[in-house]
């Protein structure tokens, strides 16, 4: 599942020392549109356009049908894209409470990172980044999003359910993933299996009534918010959605030092009546909407610092 398993039609470059491999030796991967070995076999059926084995799977067939369709939009790192300034603005939420659990040079786990929002920011900070998703077209990119970065970086095509044995990492993050696996409770296990003792699991998860009320909510799903706050449009996305109390109810084995609702203003309930601004004020507004006690339940997402 490693990068040095790796395989291409026009043959693989050779790789520096590793794994995980320096960033800065990892130029001819480049663009490189390289295969990898699955470690659920179900992600190379998906892979080809295959239908969801079950329902949480269907974000993997959406997935593939938006590179297809609009590949600006998923590969976002790229300043050209149209998502590129709401996912930096996304991001800053993440990093600003992150920050101080992430010392430069550790070593990170980045389960379900995708094309490697948080991959490129732990790089520049001199880390080791074990990625881990279970979308190769998502894992192609973040290589190239990676290349002549300052830190080390393997890659593995795999579910949080099936994470690979790894050498011990110092962080696991796990940003907008508890809220879109199968299992909570195996991802969590096999968080805990590679994470130090003490070290800290930074994640977050979709927030109910934020995600019921922002731009890109399913239509007609409606019943499942205000039932189980599971949503499921076949062929397209899977998301459990939650309040503080389910997410206490997952972490309950954990301890948890943080739990802070954030907003989207980018892309959550209040995305229209913010408009356009810069990321200094839209911090601002933030804490505001924390704070209000009319705004504060429609937050977009829940992020946590649990150990």
């Amino acid at each position: 599942m490693s990068l040095r398993a790796a395989t291409c039609s026009t043959g693989v470059p050779a790789l520096p020392p590793g794994p995980p491999y320096a960033c800065d030796a990892l130029h001819a991967w480049s663009g490189l549109a390289f295969d990898l070995p699955p470690a659920d076999p179900r992600l190379r059926a998906l892979h080809d356009g295959g239908a969801e084995p079950t329902a949480p799977l269907a974000n993997l067939v959406g997935a593939g049908l938006a590179w297809e369709r609009w590949p600006e939009h998923m590969d976002f790192l790229e300043p050209s894209s149209p998502m590129y300034a709401q996912k930096r603005a996304e991001r800053a939420l993440y990093t600003e409470r992150w920050e101080r659990h992430v010392p430069p040079g550790c070593r990170v786990l980045d389960l379900g990172g995708g094309i490697g929002r948080f991959t490129q920011w732990c790089l520049d900070r001199g880390c080791t980044v074990e990625l881990v998703d279970p979308d190769l077209r998502s894992l192609r990119a973040a290589v190239r999003h990676a290349v002549g970065r300052p830190g080390k970086l393997d890659v593995h095509w795999a579910t949080g359910e099936t994470l690979p044995d790894l050498a011990p990492v110092d962080v696991v993050i796990a940003a907008e993933v508890l809220c879109y696996v199968e299992d909570v409770e195996r991802v969590l296990a096999n968080i805990r299996r590679v994470l130090v003792p003490g070290g800290p699991l930074l994640c977050s998860v979709e927030g109910r009534w934020g995600w019921a009320a922002a731009y890109d909510a399913a239509p007609g799903t409606l019943d499942a918010l205000l039932g189980d706050g599971v949503v499921h449009v076949p062929g397209d996305k899977w998301v459990r959605t939650y309040d503080r109390a389910d997410l206490e109810r997952v972490l309950a084995a954990w301890t948890v030092e943080e739990l802070v609702p954030t907003h989207y203003i980018p892309c959550g309930a209040f995305e229209t009546a913010a408009g356009p601004m810069p990321l200094v004020d839209m911090m601002k507004w933030e804490e505001r909407l924390r704070a209000h006690p009319m705004t504060a339940p429609w937050n977009r997402a829940w992020m946590a610092v649990a150990r």
